[in-house]
């Protein structure tokens, strides 16, 4: 086994490494990986898949499914966007292979996923990345304003 780096830790890789796949509408979930590895380091076994205008639905859900395949068993799908087409296609991969599938994707949600891929499973890890990308959605502002620490 050799190690590498995710998020601020050291862990050891292993092959059955839980694949987190990201279905977008166009290119940002690649370069949403990209900004993520600016934090965390290379990410291993993340894969984007960005929904192009031109495409079918079909021909996007099949080249999915050739990685999902290959995906070890709790694996996650995070997709952009809730009742768009690709967490419709989510969905319908979702009850087809043994893959969690969660949408409202961003950046601390792939953190977290990254870090929380080895740590829990099923529900639990759904959860908890729930959690953590809702923590992240604040009103700075207000909350600038509300503190006593006032930037100035």
């Amino acid at each position: 086994m050799k190690s590498f780096k995710r998020g601020c830790e050291f862990i050891l890789e292993k092959e059955n490494l839980p694949y987190i796949i990201l279905l977008t509408h166009g290119n940002w979930g690649q370069e949403l990986i990209k900004s993520a590895e600016m934090i965390c380091g290379t990410l291993k076994n993340v894969y984007a898949f960005p929904l192009q205008p031109a495409q079918s639905t079909n021909d996007y859900m099949v080249n999915i499914e050739s990685v999902v395949k290959t995906a070890p068993k709790g694996s996650i799908i995070i997709a952009d966007l809730f009742r768009g087409t690709t967490s419709n296609i989510a969905a319908a991969i979702s009850a087809k292979y043994d893959v969690i599938a969660l949408s409202g994707l961003n950046i601390a949600m792939l953190i977290e996923a990254n870090e929380y891929r080895t740590k829990y499973k099923g529900e639990e890890l759904s959860e908890k990345l729930i959690e953590k990308a809702t923590e992240n959605c604040k009103n700075i502002g207000k909350i600038l304003r509300e503190s006593k620490y006032l930037m100035k």
